[in-house]
Parts: C-alpha cells; structure tokens; sequence
C-alpha cells in the first residue's frame, strides 16, 4: 500500500537527513518550493520503493540571508531543481556542482515567484528585524563578554607587579644587610677621598699628619657610633 510521510527539519539538519537516505538507498523525486509569510518553504520528496513510501522533508522559512546546502554531491538529479529554485525564488544554494549562475531560466525580473501580499511584506520585515536585533544583541554581549575578560586579565597583572614591587621593598626594609649595604659607587667615591688624602699627608711634617690622622680616625669612629644609634 503506497504511503507519504512529512517530516519538518531545520535548514541546518536538511544534508543529515538526505545523507541518511542516500545511504538507505531512498530514491530521490523532486524538489519544489513555495512563498509564505514567514519566507521560502522547501520541499524535498523521496521515495522508498522497498515499502511503497513517499517520504517528504519539509524546510521552513528561508530567506535570502539562508545559505541551503546542496545536494547534488549525493543526488546529481537535484541539479534542476535546485537551479530552477534560485532562478526563481532567489533561494541562495552552495556548493553546486552544476551552477548555472542565475541564468537557467530567461526571466524579466529577479526572482518572479517571490510574489506576496502587503501583510506577507510586512511580516517577513518584522521577522527579518528580529532577527537582525537578535544577531547584534548577541554580538554585543560577546563584545562586552571579551571586554571585561581583557579588563580582568590588565587589572591582574597589575596586581601581581604591585604585589612583586612591594615584596622587593619590604624584603629590603627587613634585611639590614641590604638597606646598609652602600652603592658600589659611594664605595669607589670613598676609596678615591681616602688615596688623596694619604697622598697629601706624606708631603706633610710627620708631627701634623699624625694629628690629622688622629683627628680623621676622630671623626670616622664618632660617624660609625651615630649610625649605630
């Protein structure tokens, strides 16, 4: 007894299903389409000789944003089809191994078959908008999504060099060692002093340079005992 079935995918699930038939050895029929309210509804018919059964996968609400897979990589004989629906509808397929590039049919206007009423105008733009204000909301949440990740990725960084500064300037505090140590050029500026005066006091009368010395050793041992305190 002959049967029909219809099933209604989504466009992203159309060469899924049609790859499953393929496989099954489903035989392919036709393909046809229609104007609604809501866009282009597509219809895909196979046929299940094993069992008499006709076997319809229905696609709804295509626009001329959808991009709709082709099938000619498993069923070639959906060439025509597929080009007629283009010419036609302005159905937008990809991936057509034969692609007549609009020019299978010598049509006056662009996509002829699009005809539609006033309110079927009106109610495709309103779900065109929704769809548009969907789109840049969800691009927009992105955007900010990435923002605040940058924004948290710099203010961690900047903790963690903080963190890292103000590590190293306790550590110095802490340890006497490091904040008595003198830089090695007040070192070499000591050494320098100290060779001059050497040189001046043997030039000097014995008597007086030894009070010098007595008097500089004075003063050296009386800076050491302040710095002590």
């Amino acid at each position: 007894m002959y049967t029909t079935e219809f099933i209604d995918i989504p466009l992203r699930d159309l060469l899924t299903h049609v790859q499953t038939l393929k496989h099954e050895g489903i035989r392919f029929v036709q393909m046809c389409a229609e104007t609604t309210e809501a866009g282009i509804d597509l219809l895909y018919t196979f046929y299940d000789e094993t069992c008499d059964n006709a076997i319809n996968l229905c696609v709804y609400g295509i626009d001329e944003t959808s991009e709709v897979p082709s099938i000619q990589g498993l069923y070639f004989a959906a060439f025509s089809y597929e080009n007629e629906t283009h010419d036609l509808y302005g159905v937008h397929f990809v991936n057509m191994e034969l692609d007549f590039g609009g020019n299978f049919f010598n049509v006056a206007t662009d996509a002829p078959m699009t005809v539609i009423t006033p309110e079927q105008k009106a109610e495709r733009d309103k779900l065109a908008k929704q769809k548009a204000a969907a789109a840049a909301k969800a691009r927009k949440a992105a955007e900010a999504k990435q923002a605040a990740e940058a924004d948290a990725a710099a203010g961690e960084k900047a903790e963690a060099a903080a963190a890292g500064k103000s590590a190293g300037s306790v550590a110095d505090k802490a340890d006497p060692a490091v904040a008595a140590k003198p830089a090695a050029s007040d070192v070499d500026a000591d050494a320098e002093r100290a060779k001059k005066m050497e040189e001046k006091l043997a030039n000097m009368d014995p008597e007086k340079a030894a009070k010098v010395r007595a008097a500089l050793a004075a003063k050296a041992k009386k800076a050491s005992a302040k710095e002590g305190e």
